[in-house]
């Protein structure tokens, strides 16, 4: 297999301004014009010929630069509408990004006569099965629920012709390789296979070069993580100024905001307090219904929310337009966990500004993250408001209700542990450290009185480990695994 690199960006001999340039049919035209899109962005003009070619590629991509629009672009030039089974399917880390990406598909095929449809877990998988069984073209799924499927014999990849994987970095992050592996292989050898990364770590052309022939690499998107139009500030705060200074910048600024918390608990609290302080929040975090997190996702597009509490997790595939802040409320727990946060602005052209809250022994991060970007962040200039606690009694936000019956995600170490009651932790070791299912047991039962039974799913991807456990256990077992060091490096780790 060899490796082709391309660099049209550098050596473009035509100029592309039109998406007519780019030989796209009128029907999928006349849609992006009724979407608004006017002229193509530079990952379109660079991917979108490569891909009608019918070539496998791999593109560097931050998400908002428009790489749902290209792939989009070439799965409906590339398959025809009607075909049974589905002829396409799509791979994303959550089911926030299966439902956007299904969205923003529906839009562009309007005229085309394809059908979408999105598979995740979280929900009922009945209402999911009969709409697989009256016909899809196109499937965009997550890994889990896509297995699970499969295993059902409800899902048919006999026929598909392209394959895409989308935020993969992300995926691999968060333990999915196996599952990737185990999908794709019931997928035609004989197919097109498209991969889209905000980062190009070795794991990741790895996974190219072992799904993919003669791949074209296309390095559209710079090196550098960070998007210029994303202004860096930090400031110094307690624990208990953060709040002030939080409520101080949206005074101020009266932005439409995501503002990120370690844990789900904490993201809670601080919704309801912001609520009834009178500023429309709303969170998501890993205790929140899908539907309830639907609903919060729509009214944070439409402007009814303009605060988004969220944690890391929740967080991740969420691709939202015009997010002018992102708040660290809670420090983020390394430099790339920073960069994922402060990628939710400053997307498409649009400009947008990050700050960090760091309490003062948490000085070195900053540093620690400007080493990473190559960015200074600057500290925020601003005359803190002191508020009062707010009174609770005048405001009762709805109450984020647990995962209902419908969610059917399968522990993939085999046993049995925590499921509706459960909480998940995040540590930060992984497939990179070395580290085992079996070891990660042992971690998390060390210093209490924990046994294997109260431990649930291990979902490990290369830099952090995600365990479930029962509920009301987690705060305990997190604060002990802090305390520990494995193989020489220090342990952290936080309910999520």
């Amino acid at each position: 297999m060899v490796l082709q690199a391309v660099f049209y960006f550098h050596h473009r001999v035509n100029i592309v301004t039109t998406f007519t340039d780019l030989q796209i049919s009128k029907e999928i035209i006349r849609a992006m014009n009724g979407m608004g899109w006017e002229t193509p962005t530079p990952v379109q003009i660079e991917a979108i010929p490569v891909g009608l070619k019918g070539s496998d590629m791999f593109a560097q991509a931050q998400t908002g630069t428009g790489k749902t629009g290209t792939y989009g672009t070439i799965i409906l030039e590339n398959i025809k509408p009607g075909m049974k089974p589905a002829a396409a399917l799509v791979l994303v880390p959550t089911r926030e990004l299966a439902n956007q990406v299904s969205e923003e598909l529906t839009k562009l095929s309007k005229y085309t006569g394809h059908k979408c449809l999105p598979i995740y877990g979280g929900v009922g998988i009945d209402p999911q099965i009969m709409k697989l069984r009256k016909g899809v073209d196109i499937i965009i799924a997550t890994p889990g629920r896509a297995k699970d499927l499969i295993n059902r014999n409800e899902m048919d990849l006999s026929k598909i012709s392209v394959v895409v994987l989308d935020e993969a970095d992300r995926m691999l992050d968060m333990g999915f390789i196996r599952d990737i592996n185990f999908i794709l292989a019931k997928v035609p050898k004989k197919r097109q296979s498209l991969l889209f990364s905000a980062t190009m770590s070795p794991d990741i052309r790895k996974l190219a070069m072992r799904q993919m022939v003669n791949p074209q690499e296309l390095l559209v998107s710079k090196d550098e993580p960070v998007l210029d139009l994303t202004k860096q500030y930090y400031f110094i705060a307690t624990r208990d100024e953060k709040r002030d200074v939080l409520c101080t910048i949206l005074d101020e600024t009266e932005p439409k905001a995501i503002v990120f918390c370690h844990t789900k608990h904490r993201a809670n609290q601080l919704m309801k307090k912001l609520c009834a302080y009178g500023y429309p929040a709303g969170a998501i975090h890993g205790n929140v219904a899908q539907s309830k997190r639907e609903k919060v996702i729509r009214g944070f597009k439409d402007g009814s929310i303009k605060i988004l509490v969220a944690t890391d997790v929740a967080a991740r595939g969420l691709d939202i337009e015009a997010v002018d802040y992102v708040i660290n409320f809670d420090a983020p727990v390394d430099p790339d966990t920073y960069v994922h946060r402060i990628g939710r602005t400053g997307r498409a052209g649009l400009t947008g500004i990050s700050v960090s809250f760091f309490m003062p022994e948490e000085r070195r991060m900053i540093r620690e993250i400007e080493a990473k970007t190559g960015k200074p962040i600057d500290p925020l200039e601003i005359k803190v408001v002191h508020r009062p606690e707010p009174d609770m009694s005048k405001f009762v936000p709805e109450q984020n209700a647990p995962e209902g019956r419908g969610q059917q995600n399968q522990s993939r170490t085999g046993r049995k542990g925590p499921s509706s009651n459960g909480s998940s932790i995040e540590i930060n070791v992984g497939n990179a450290d070395g580290l085992s299912k079996g070891e990660v047991v042992t971690l998390v039962k060390a210093g209490t009185d924990l046994q294997t039974g109260d431990i649930g799913r291990i979902s490990m991807g290369e830099r952090y480990t995600h365990v479930e456990i029962i509920k009301k256990d987690a705060d305990r077992a997190s604060t002990n695994l802090n305390g520990q060091k494995f193989r020489g490096k220090a342990i952290t780790a936080r309910v999520i």
